[in-house]
């Protein structure tokens, strides 16, 4: 082994000896699985009858990552999966920046920061607010490394397939949503004229009173319609999907429906108050359409990783274990603490010291960690909680 993978499992012994993690919930029918950095081998089918093996575990083998099972089992142990006797799991959402859109090409600290956003989106919006999970039954985790799991203990749920689990990510993203059934088209009567009357379609627009997806387009429709005001009808083009291949004169018409004669913020209020798409003509109504479907619908949706919630023989990463990756942490905690949560500060492992060592850095980093700011490049003297994180993520080598 090098001397960096040496320096990486003395640190990680050093904490699970002095800081084991605690048994999750139903600790004796979980699977545990691990991997390690002196093992090219996964080894799993893992189960402990009490949290002492598992800690002698941890400190004698020092794993790079630890994972538990979302199922609960009969025979955990059990080397085949049909063997196990599955008896439920909780539900599982999972935000990694791979999966977040505007994570591309962030460095790792605004990436954490713009998961953290999302997660706290997916849990008040959607877990908290329109599933209306109690938050009792709610744990969020820092995974140590790019992102954050929420789980869901509720006893309503731990029954669910995967077939269910899928219906409630579709149901976060949006999938397939229905415009129909968010505008429903209806006919409607022009009496403007005084011996002749024309029946025509419009769509009705949600109403302050609708719940679920339909309340989200109507509290979304108004920031979009400020946007396009502010950006104008030739910056629109170039910026939504639904105006994609629309001539410059037809999207100058739809801007003429929607907000001429209303200066400011009047065109939204106008359009939201009177509730349909009357005052649109039909051709501009079904631009309209398009710019709600594909451009604002994905604003809206929540983001997970859908095969991580729909897989109910899951193993995630254990509570309170290292990460492989950075040597940071598995936090868990509960949403209102998830606010002033900052992983560079409050996941790196308090049995790290200041001792200094001697590093040699791949390349420039800058970062952040534990309160203290790093700016490092060729030889550098760093404090060994900085060392571990920079082996860990192989940016530096021991000199």
């Amino acid at each position: 082994m090098s001397a960096e993978i040496d320096f990486i499992m003395d640190r990680f012994r050093d904490y699970y000896t002095k800081c084991p993690p605690p048994p999750p919930e139903r600790f004796g029918r979980r699977e545990f699985g691990f991997m390690f950095y002196d093992r090219t081998f996964v080894q799993r089918h893992l189960g402990f009858r009490q949290m002492a093996d598992l800690q002698e575990f941890l400190q004698r083998n020092v794993p790079a990552h630890c994972y538990y099972s979302t199922a609960y089992y009969e025979n955990p142990s059990a080397e085949k999966m049909e063997d196990k006797n599955w008896l439920g799991a909780d539900l599982i959402f999972d935000l990694d920046a791979d999966h977040i859109r505007g994570a591309e090409g962030l460095s790792y600290t605004k990436m954490l920061e713009l998961v953290k956003q999302e997660m706290i989106r997916l849990l008040d919006e959607y877990l908290l607010g329109d599933l209306g999970f109690d938050e009792s039954f709610l744990k969020v985790t820092f995974s140590g490394g790019r992102g954050y799991h929420a789980h869901v203990m509720d006893p309503r749920v731990i029954m669910l397939r995967s077939h269910e689990r899928r219906e409630i990510v579709d149901y976060i993203g949006g999938t397939d949503l229905n415009m129909d059934w968010i505008m429903p088209e209806v006919a409607t009567v022009d009496k403007r004229f005084k011996n002749t009357s024309k029946q025509y379609k419009t769509r009705l627009l949600p109403s302050a009173k609708d719940g679920g997806w339909k309340a989200k387009y109507r509290r979304g429709m108004g920031a979009l319609l400020d946007e396009m005001q502010q950006m104008g009808p030739q910056e629109s083009v170039a910026r939504y999907s639904g105006l994609k291949g629309e001539k410059e004169e037809n999207v100058q018409g739809l801007f003429e429906d929607l907000f001429a004669g209303a200066p400011g913020s009047r065109g939204r209020d106008l359009l939201l108050e009177k509730g349909n798409l009357a005052d649109i003509r039909d051709r501009n109504q079904g631009m309209f359409i398009k710019v709600l479907e594909l451009d604002l619908r994905p604003r809206l949706a929540g983001q997970v990783d859908e095969p991580v919630t729909s897989d109910i023989k899951r193993l995630i990463r254990l509570p309170f274990s290292l990460h492989g990756k950075t040597g940071f942490r598995v936090i868990a905690m509960k949403r209102n603490d998830l606010d002033d949560f900052d992983p560079l500060r409050d996941a790196v492992p308090e049995t790290l010291g200041d001792r200094p060592v001697k590093v040699r850095m791949a390349k420039r980093v800058d970062i952040k960690i534990r309160g203290e700011s790093f700016s490092l490049e060729g030889e550098a003297e760093v404090p060994e909680f900085a060392a571990l994180f920079l082996l860990c993520r192989r940016e530096a080598t021991l000199v």
